[in-house]
């Protein structure tokens, strides 16, 4: 029996040895690991956000411009665009229609984003219209507004001097007007040096009754003449008002418009013009009711002419040189 007992006892001890080396084996690959147990039991939640940066790239810059177009519409229009102050180079080169709004899609980082050295060149496909040049600063991607551009025709300017035909001497404060037919564009008066200018819009270039009109505020018929733009944006007249040198005194002038002026005194003449309020007239022959004498007819740039004739007296009234402008009382013109 004890024999056996000692047999039972070295088969126990053998047995837990080698389940002894086994746990050390295990533990000597796999760690501690496979023995641990769950950290937590539940997933814990702590409400924060998490410290994450997105950042946006567009892939092209989109650069929109309206348009505006005060009076005429050209066709189409061109427009260059370029880039960092380089106008040797044109970066995009876009024909379109005269729309409201002009678009154009550019590449990332084209741009001067710092300063306004990016240019857009606008060209009307018409001679008459004004090229316009905006200047604007950059973006990096994204879309880019522009303020609106007006495209207008180029102005016309018409400009000169006024002076005093007699002796000419200078003009301060004449009245100058430019008229579609009876309707004022625009008015100005001559300065201290007898000089004025007028710039009116270029839409006025194709009308056909663009006059000059000045003196409407002088004791004198006013100067008139017909304004022709179709060779170029700029006139220059120079205007002589009243009677010239040629003219013999005693001068009277017309005290009314629609003032007959006959080729003899006899009843039933006949009337060779009907003259203007302020014409002058110089005085050669007196009769009881008329008087004989010239008027200076203009016949453009062979200068003018004089013709005779006869007036009634009633209809003239005696030119006093010392003052040359009409008197103001209550808003109407008198002499």
């Amino acid at each position: 029996m004890i024999y056996k007992f000692i047999i039972m006892k070295k088969e126990r001890l053998k047995f837990l040895f080698i389940i002894g080396l086994n746990t050390i084996l295990l533990y000597t690959f796999y760690g501690c690991a496979m023995f641990k147990g769950p950290e937590y039991s539940e997933i814990i939640y702590n409400y924060r956000q998490p410290l994450i940066s997105v950042t946006y790239e567009y892939g092209e810059i989109a650069l929109k411009m309206p348009l505006e177009y005060p009076g005429a519409k050209p066709e189409n229009l061109l427009f260059n665009i370029y880039s960092r102050g380089d106008t040797s180079r044109t970066m995009i080169s876009i024909l379109q229609d005269a729309s409201k709004e002009f678009r154009a899609y550019l590449p990332q980082g084209v741009l001067d984003t710092d300063n306004e050295t990016n240019l857009i060149k606008i060209y009307p496909q018409d001679p008459d219209f004004t090229p316009q040049y905006i200047p604007f600063k950059g973006i990096q991607f994204g879309e880019l507004n522009l303020p609106t551009v007006e495209i207008v025709m180029i102005p016309l300017t018409i400009e000169g001097t006024i002076s005093l035909n007699r002796n000419d001497s200078i003009l301060e404060g004449v009245s100058v007007a430019i008229q579609n037919f009876d309707q004022t564009i625009i008015e100005t008066e001559s300065d201290t040096a007898g000089y004025f200018k007028l710039i009116i819009p270029g839409e006025y270039k194709r009308e056909e009754y663009i006059q000059l009109v000045a003196g409407m505020n002088m004791i004198f018929k006013p100067f008139k003449q017909k304004l022709d733009f179709s060779n170029s944006y700029n006139i220059n007249i120079n205007i002589g008002m009243g009677p010239s040198a040629n003219l013999a005194e005693p001068l009277y002038l017309t005290n009314k418009s629609n003032v007959h002026f006959r080729d003899n005194p006899d009843i039933g003449s006949s009337t060779l013009f009907l003259l203007e309020n302020g014409e002058t007239f110089s005085v050669q022959r007196v009769t009881p009711g008329e008087y004989f004498g010239s008027i200076e007819v203009d016949i453009g740039k062979k200068g003018s002419i004089k013709l005779d004739g006869w007036v009634y007296r009633s209809d003239l009234d005696l030119l006093q040189l010392s003052n040359l402008f009409k008197k103001q009382s209550n808003d109407v013109s008198i002499y």
